[in-house]
Order: C-alpha cells, then structure tokens, then sequence
C-alpha cells in the first residue's frame, strides 16, 4: 500500500513539473510574440504622416474675442496688424520702412499670429502673441528672421 502511494505522488509531481514545463514554454513564445509585434508596430508607424494641425480660430475662440469687444476677430487682427508696421524688427536698414502683407497674415489660434512683412528688398516672418483688451489688440513679437 505505501508503495502504491509513493507510486501515486511520484505521478502526480512528474505531471505538475510537465505542465509547469509547458506553461514555461508557452509563456515565453506569448512574450516572443509579443516583442515580434511590437517591432512591426513600430515599423509601421516609424513613417506614419502625422495628422495635420488645426490652423485659425475655433467658434470657441471667435465668440470670447467678440465678448472682449472685437467683431469679426480674423479680419480685424490682420487690419491691426497692417496698422502698426512697428512691430518689425530693428534688423532693418535705417530708413527703412516695413508693411505687413495683407495676404500674409495668417491667425493661427486665439494667441499666436504669423505674418509676413516686407521693407524694400527685404522681407521675412513674424510671429506674434495677441492679447485682446476691450476690443484693443495687444502685440508681442515673439520671434522673426528677416531675409535679404
């Protein structure tokens, strides 16, 4: 009797160590996988063309600048813009004078302005932060290259 039941259990341990064995095994080939489709994933999206960004205001945006007294948000920036060409840059020659271009004048969100100038022969980019007071437009001239 005792021998039939070390018999028994010398069994049932060669059955658990099995299993444990294959489920080892089989652990091990879901974590190859695993990393094998992690590296396609990658592959795949190492080239992906991000998604284009929104540009302009959002009805959001046009609706609180038109509470702080601004009709037709877009327009009236630019208008204000082409208004103060000191906003350029002293990188001009002296006697130089600067004008924004109407068709260069890009509103990128309710904070930031892009627009393009020209002074002569000279001409470049201008980024600029707006505040909006009162229906008064407030610049800062955040960053800009000239070009010869």
């Amino acid at each position: 009797m005792w021998l039939g039941l070390m018999a028994f259990f010398v069994i049932i341990l060669a059955i658990y160590i099995a299993r444990a064995e294959g489920l080892e095994h089989d652990v091990t080939e879901a974590n190859r996988e695993l990393l094998e489709a992690q590296m396609q994933l990658a592959e795949y999206t190492r080239e992906e063309v991000p998604r284009p960004v929104e540009i302009g205001l959002r009805n959001a945006d046009i609706q609180q600048l038109q509470r702080l007294g601004m009709t037709n948000p877009e327009r009236r920036l630019s208008e204000d813009l082409v208004e103060n060409p000191q906003l350029v840059p002293e990188v001009l020659r002296d006697g130089d004078t600067a004008e924004f271009r109407e068709d260069g004048i890009y509103v990128l969100n309710a904070r930031w302005v892009l627009a393009h100038f020209e002074s002569g022969d000279r001409f470049g980019q201008l980024l600029l932060e707006y505040e909006v007071i009162h229906g008064n437009v407030m610049w800062d001239v955040v960053d800009g290259y000239v070009e010869d």
